[in-house]
């Protein structure tokens, strides 16, 4: 329920989005560097200077800088960090990754840093989309898991219990290092918008199902009048086996051909995931496949072990892609039919 409420307010326009969704008001943190940093307040858009605060001096907290309207009502920190705090770098990747480039950039993160997936938290974003050369150009932002860790204990002492978003100063607080703290699941629903549009997406979809209702009656009708007479039962006789033929032969053409879909759905099952697709073909039941892999010599064997699968094979010679060390591989296969028994 979660993921469907959160893809469906990504779909929606900003405007209409902000009557579904409410950002809660955020105290936000921007580090000037380890040891001291600028306070803001933010709601509503709008941001507000409250002063800057010192880590090391323990007599201040940073709820004092938190204003008195907003005393008592739930709110969000947020720990900035500086451009001394964060490693920036861009790399190029291949435009088939735009999707899921955060995920592919986790699985590469200790071969374009020092640092692995558990001891730093990362981003990745789009900078450039180069469709003539087919690839991305991604900034990544990565900070040492510790160096966070060390700010967050300080803050706690201050008296903040928890950070709920880190985020880089430079992109001013769009890129968010570790999804884990998003604070998207934070947000509150506005109830009575959200009932307006289930009523008005459940009619939606009910008025056409009441349509059709109503049509298949008309239809039963005339079909009651027609059976009075043999001549035009006949008439419907013949069409009805006219259908029913055109149905037979719909399903013989589904066991005996392979579907597209049915086969993206075994690929997409099969193949492991240091492995991406960039082309599929089906042409009858010739099936081929372009794309990159870290072990491209691995994918005939796995394909060859499924049963919907015969004579895999390579059809051209297996490449070095330079940019990110990965093989590119063009795969011919045949495409076995399930027959019904």
């Amino acid at each position: 329920m979660r993921w469907w409420g959160e893809g469906l307010s990504a779909s929606l326009p900003d405007g209409l989005r902000k009557l579904f969704r409410s950002d809660p008001p955020r105290l936000v943190l921007h580090m000037q560097d380890g040891q001291q940093g600028s306070v803001l307040w933010e709601q509503d858009g709008k941001q507000q200077e409250r002063g800057n605060f010192l880590l090391t001096d323990t007599d201040a907290s940073l709820t004092d800088f938190v204003p008195s309207r907003a005393a008592g009502k739930p709110y969000q920190v947020e720990l900035r960090l500086g451009q001394g705090q964060v490693l920036q770098m861009q790399r190029h990747f291949p435009e088939a990754v735009k999707d899921n480039l955060r995920q592919v950039v986790g699985y590469q993160l200790d071969r374009l840093t020092p640092f692995t997936t558990e001891n730093a938290l990362f981003d990745a974003q789009i900078l450039r989309h180069d469709k003539t050369r087919k690839e991305v150009l991604a900034d990544i932002y990565v900070a040492p898991r510790h160096v966070v860790d060390r700010l967050v204990r300080q803050m706690t002492d201050a008296g903040i219990d928890g950070v709920d978003v880190i985020s880089v100063g430079e992109t001013a607080g769009k890129v968010r290092l570790g999804r884990e703290q998003d604070a998207a699941a934070t947000r509150g629903w506005s109830m009575i918008p959200l009932y307006l549009f289930i009523g008005a997406l459940a009619l939606s979809l009910l008025a056409p199902l009441g349509y059709k209702f109503r049509r298949l009656e008309q239809v039963e009708t005339a079909l009651a009048e027609v059976r009075k007479s043999s001549a035009e039962q006949m008439t419907v006789r013949d069409k009805l086996m006219e259908a029913e033929d055109a149905l037979h032969f719909l399903e013989e053409k589904r066991r005996t051909s392979p579907v597209a879909l049915d086969v993206v759905e075994k690929l997409s099952t099969d193949i492991p995931d240091h492995t991406w697709l960039e082309r599929l073909s089906l042409d009858g039941r010739m099936l081929e496949i372009r794309g990159e892999s870290g072990k491209a010599l691995n994918l005939i064997d796995i394909l060859e072990e499924a049963p919907e699968f015969a004579d895999v094979r390579f059809k051209s010679p297996v490449t070095r892609n330079k940019d990110n060390g990965r093989d590119r591989f063009h795969i011919e296969a045949t495409v076995e039919v399930a027959h019904a028994e």
